[in-house]
């Protein structure tokens, strides 16, 4: 899905691994890459397989699954490898840890850790994109509360890398540069004692669509002039006649989070205190263990037709023409999408947090946009499997030029609204031809750098990763080498 009339999209049906090896810890990992290398095989890396573009599968290749390497360790206190300071309490976890068991774990001990609010993602490809969640502007993202990690190369050398030892410069291309340069068995986070409340402030904005998001953006100018941003994220819906909050709160008490959204017209609740919470459900409707929102049950058999992400800043709507400007916008955005809506999400940006949010975002390498940002515009469209028909079981199936056309009218304007802005990279545009500059802006050319000096053969490429600008590598897995991983003598499994 989501291709162009120059790019082709992607599909599970024509994009399915050979080969597959279960991995359950780093040596595993070494061996699996050195055989991959040995054989010249086309290399994937899964766990959760959530990513919006399909990067963790690919035809014809050898899948390594990463999704059992599920253990975890708490450290009252963490000393990086190599380090002198203590970095604070810390969770270390296996590669397949996903959100819902980080969650129920820091639950059992009263502690908060930085995560995505779809709880069957897993940590590392969060991690790797930059990695946003609804107290992000308070405790930071992914990237910056990231302390270390346990990473393969290509050759199959397992190595550590942190701020203090041989691999700073890995270590910081982890921080928010994608998967293009190992493959993770391992990270290391800070954690946080658990707020003493957290609420939510939900529900319609009074007004038409233009009123009610004109509306909001003036009472969100003044929360961040007010230096109140660090409390609030989650997200705006907004729709071709009305606009919906669903705006999460950390750090301030019910009466003082009452107040504050009083302009808004709308109440703020405590939220629930208990896990699992109660709007979600087991997982196992999706056929895998643990657990997940409601709103996500139907996600996984869906695929994105369209989506991307700009960032903004506090310069964007400071004033009533800006807030007039930036409301139209979206809203006539809204009104071309068929009912669906164009999303604000208040949390994907550190621009205005905390202390603790911003102390190291200058040591990640996302857009150098994060450090500012107040919020992000985006685009999130899926199609459920089973309403694609027969194209579901094709290879090939024209892209509809009309949703293409939307799709590019809606990025000009945008970019006429945003000029020059940034893109989270764990939500970007497919088709965009300045992918490069749009995620990382000048410090791609570090992470081209240190692609180069870890995985020289661009063995872990991808759509639109590090160093994919570069020759594509040729590496498939042939009948021959099929025959080689059914007979190799190996301590993995290949499935």
């Amino acid at each position: 899905m989501m291709g162009s009339p120059s790019q082709p999209g992607w599909m599970i049906t024509n994009s399915t691994p050979a080969k597959y090896a279960e991995l359950h810890s780093a040596d595993e990992a070494s061996q699996a890459l050195q055989f991959a290398s040995k054989h010249k095989l086309a290399l994937v890396v899964k766990s959760t397989g959530h990513d919006f573009f399909g990067r963790s599968v690919s035809k014809g290749s050898f899948l390594l699954w990463t999704h059992k390497m599920t253990s975890t360790e708490w450290h009252e206190s963490f000393t990086p490898q190599g380090c002198t300071t203590d970095a604070g309490s810390a969770v270390s976890l296996g590669a397949g840890v996903q959100f819902w068991q980080l969650y129920q774990e820091a639950a059992q001990r009263e502690l908060k850790v930085v995560g995505g609010t779809c709880l069957t993602v897993g940590h590392v490809g969060f991690t790797l994109g930059g990695g946003y969640g609804d107290a992000s502007r308070m405790y930071g993202s992914g990237a910056t509360n990231l302390v270390e990690a346990e990473v393969v190369l290509a050759d199959g050398r397992v190595v550590i890398a942190n701020k203090c030892n041989d691999h700073t410069d890995l270590f910081r291309a982890l921080r928010g540069g994608g998967g293009a340069f190992g493959l993770v068995t391992k990270a290391t986070y800070r954690t946080y004692p658990k707020p003493s409340f957290e609420g939510h402030i939900h529900g319609r904005i009074s007004g038409d669509a233009t009123e009610g998001l004109t509306k909001f953006l003036a009472w969100y100018a003044a929360v961040v002039e007010q230096g109140l941003a660090k409390h609030f994220g989650s997200m705006l819906f907004i729709r071709e006649k009305d606009v919906m909050s669903e705006i999460n709160t950390v750090g301030l008490s019910l009466k003082d989070c009452s107040r504050i959204a009083k302009p808004l017209g709308l109440p703020c609740t405590a939220s629930s205190q208990s896990w699992p919470p109660p709007e979600v459900v087991r997982s196992n409707v999706v056929g895998v263990e643990g657990w997940v929102d409601d709103w996500e049950v139907k996600s996984s058999s869906s695929y994105h037709t369209q989506s991307l992400s700009r960032y903004f800043r506090l310069d964007h709507i400071r004033t009533d023409g800006l807030r007039q400007e930036f409301s139209q916008t979206l809203v006539r955005i809204a009104k071309s999408l068929g009912g669906r809506s164009v999303i604000l999400s208040l949390n994907y940006g550190l621009g205005h947090g905390s202390e603790t949010a911003l102390r190291d975002v200058a040591d990640t390498t996302v857009h150098p946009d994060v450090a500012t940002a107040i919020g992000t515009v985006k685009l999130d469209l899926t199609v459920a499997h089973d309403k694609l028909g027969q194209k579901a079981a094709s290879d090939h199936f024209a892209v509809d030029q009309k949703a293409y056309a939307n799709h590019v009218s809606t990025r000009n304007q945008l970019d006429a609204l945003l000029v020059g802005s940034g893109s989270y990279y764990n939500e970007g545009d497919y088709s965009d031809e300045d992918w490069q500059n749009r995620y990382w802006g000048f410090n791609y050319a570090e992470l081209k750098r240190t692609k180069s000096k870890y995985d020289p053969g661009n063995v872990f490429t991808c759509h639109q990763c590090v160093g994919s600008d570069a020759p594509a590598c040729s590496r498939r897995l042939s009948a021959k080498t099929t025959e080689a991983a059914e007979n190799a003598r190996v301590n993995f499994v290949i499935v």
